[in-house]
């Protein structure tokens, strides 16, 4: 099974969040991540929220609790963190 993280949040600017985010894909990937997927609300451009397929549950607790994630989260702008969920895919499927 694959693992999930959704992880929701505000951020002062679209442009200075994403250079930031893409900054960090040595170490997102380093954490385990195997792809990822960025969404905007229509209703504010400021809300984000990403989904992105990881190696593991644990990897991921880890990469959460990295002090550096946290220092660049703050550089890149996130305000305000929302949800965050550790999940297990159990379907999927196309129409």
């Amino acid at each position: 099974m694959v693992t999930h993280l959704h992880v929701g949040f505000k951020i002062k600017n679209y442009e200075q969040w994403k250079q930031g985010y893409d900054a960090s894909a040595k170490l997102r990937k380093a954490s385990g991540e195997i792809s990822f997927q960025v969404f905007r609300n229509v209703d504010d451009p400021n809300t984000v929220t990403v989904l992105s397929a990881q190696k593991s549950a644990e990897k991921v607790q880890a990469f959460l609790d990295s002090p550096d994630l946290k220092a660049r989260m703050k550089a890149a702008g996130i305000i305000e963190m929302g949800r965050m969920l550790i999940m297990e895919q159990m379907d999927s499927g196309t129409h």
